[in-house]
């Protein structure tokens, strides 16, 4: 149906060692960005998102590829470790996995984030790419940068990708 959204499951992952932490003790956490990324999925009519929350931990992020292969979602978004910090590992761990990485992701989110925070912008290892037919992003944590690449970089061109990664003529 024209201007009809494409049936992708969608799973968001936030990836904050801190608020995972808080969580398992049993504190109450607020994930401003995550709450935003469902919303703007939502609005643009994916109705079948999913929300975890995971450490900035390797084999937590490989696992939570796995879950999303296993569950058959079709497009999984890393909220945060992008940056250049010692414990963020979210870019590294995917880049070692990505099948078909998305390099200009990665180019775009830079020239749009700079306009908003100048130079500033070249600290975000924003990336995307193909992990075993799934349709992997990270990107920042903050939610103008969430607001950002979901509005953007994502939702005009996942259908896209995920149907020439697919095979389709484009």
């Amino acid at each position: 149906m024209e201007g009809e959204r494409p049936m992708h499951r969608v799973l968001i992952a936030t990836v904050s060692t801190s608020r995972y932490d808080k969580l398992m003790e049993g504190e109450r956490i607020e994930d401003v960005s995550g709450d935003l990324a469902e919303k703007l999925f939502r609005r643009a009519g994916y109705r079948e998102v999913k929300r975890v929350l995971i450490r900035d931990d390797p084999d937590m992020i490989r696992r939570t590829v796995d879950m999303a292969r296993r569950e058959s979602y079709n497009i999984l978004v890393f909220i945060g470790g992008t940056g250049v910090a010692k414990d963020d590992y979210t870019y590294e761990t995917l880049r070692k996995m990505f099948e078909k990485e998305i390099t200009g992701f990665n180019t775009l989110y830079t020239l749009y984030s700079e306009k908003e925070i100048g130079a500033r912008a070249m600290a975000s290892r924003a990336t995307a790419g193909f992990i075993k037919g799934v349709l992997v992003y990270a990107i920042p944590g903050s939610p103008k940068a969430v607001e950002l690449c979901i509005e953007r970089l994502i939702l005009p061109e996942a259908d896209h990708l995920i149907r020439v990664y697919r095979g389709h003529k484009h």
